[in-house]
């Protein structure tokens, strides 16, 4: 069953105020604001450089780029990072969203699947933020724009059809089968190393390879890092995976319709 992407995509308006509403609660109060969007990831950059390339004296493979080695290691770690926590923090908020939406859920009538696409859309706007230190990074420090940055174009809408893949089939499953809300962020802090994100594919162990090459995450982290840094990318090899989030978005929509029934008894 092909999901109604025509659908769902037209509740955009819609969902646009909840997810803008979320984005605003989430940092009401606190001095920063939305800057906390940037200051985290950041922070978090900052620690896996120290370590990695301080500590362990790591470096990129294959790094052809102007930048100065410190700050070259820290920006390609930053492009993984980005990808992969985007995906990672919409996968684990949707196993606790129709929970957390409950009045909604139990008294409102309308189409649930918005707050899936609500989610999606409140995550994209800390990685566009996340996407424009980065672009400011490599434009001061690095070596300036790229014309591949326009496979960005490409890029983001894979991951945004991963994260509403993964938002619908968790927020269904969510509500069954509590424990997820638990076991989703551990199998994410283990796929984090797991997925090319401080370190390119063509560079890890032949044993690792065939791990990266079923990880939803790392075709997407590959290309927007060829993007970003102006190299090739296989373009021939992102036909499987773009394939593979077509059928799991079929597929969680499917689960979606058919346990939606049951939300509101057990939210």
């Amino acid at each position: 069953m092909i999901p109604p992407l025509h659908r769902l995509f037209s509740l955009l308006t819609l969902a646009w105020p909840l997810a803008k509403r979320d984005v605003l609660a989430r940092y009401r109060g606190s001095a920063a604001g939305v800057l906390w969007a940037l200051l985290a990831p950041l922070a978090m950059v900052g620690i896996y450089a120290l370590v990695f390339q301080g500590v362990f004296q790591a470096r990129w493979a294959g790094s052809g780029r102007g930048t100065a080695g410190g700050i070259d290691y820290a920006a390609r770690l930053f492009a993984g990072l980005i990808v992969f926590s985007a995906v990672a923090e919409v996968a684990t908020r949707a196993t606790r969203l129709m929970q957390e939406n409950a009045n909604l859920v139990k008294r409102v009538v309308f189409p649930l699947e918005l707050l899936c696409v609500a989610l999606v859309m409140q995550v994209a706007v800390h990685t566009a933020l996340q996407m424009l230190v980065l672009a400011v990074l490599l434009l001061v420090w690095g070596g300036g724009a790229s014309w591949t940055w326009l496979w960005l174009l490409a890029g983001w809408p894979w991951i945004l059809l991963l994260q509403l893949a993964l938002a619908i089939g968790l927020a269904a499953l969510g509500c069954y089968l509590r424990d997820l809300q638990h076991i989703v962020p551990l199998l994410m802090s283990g796929l984090l190393f797991l997925s090319p994100v401080f370190y390119p594919s063509a560079s890890a162990p032949e044993a690792l390879r065939w791990l990266l090459a079923f990880n939803p995450v790392s075709a997407p982290i590959e290309l927007m890092r060829a993007a970003w840094f102006g190299e090739a990318f296989a373009w021939h090899t992102a036909l499987w995976p773009l394939l593979g989030v077509a059928a799991g978005l079929a597929a969680a929509h499917g689960l979606f319709v058919r346990l939606r029934p049951g939300f509101a008894d057990l939210v």
